[in-house]
């Protein structure tokens, strides 16, 4: 992946919206994790299916993208979201908070749906 991608990739803001959480790479975030906590949960991701390999696709092929990927994940626990770039001409994706899901599958997903990057953790005790 090129520096500046992977650059814009860790700038971005994952953002859930109800309840409404900001994620934000290498950060703690203590919402997220009294989220996972009340569902009883270790592991999340944040997994977009929009614009495979940061090539812009339209709308309706973005929200059937989108659609496939909530149908691969009726099993787990989902919030709907979005992922917000730094740079104004890139527009938000759709995307969904899993949790539960382990690494692996989370991993399966991104390859699945062509993204370059998917962001993954989990609940750190303190």
């Amino acid at each position: 992946m090129n520096p500046e991608l992977r650059s814009a990739y860790l700038r971005t803001t994952f953002r859930v919206f109800e309840p409404a959480i900001d994620i934000q790479v290498g950060k703690i975030n203590a919402d997220l994790n009294d989220l996972l906590e009340k569902n009883q949960q270790e592991e999340w991701a944040f997994i977009t299916a929009w614009n495979p390999y940061s090539q812009n696709l339209s709308e309706n092929e973005n929200v059937q993208r989108h659609a496939a990927l909530t149908k691969d994940l009726e099993l787990y626990t989902c919030f709907d979201g979005e992922g917000v770039g730094e740079d104004p001409a890139w527009k938000p994706e759709r995307s969904l908070l899993i949790l539960g899901i382990s690494r692996i599958d989370a991993s399966a997903l991104g390859v699945k749906y062509k993204q370059n990057a998917i962001v993954i953790g989990s609940r750190r005790l303190v």
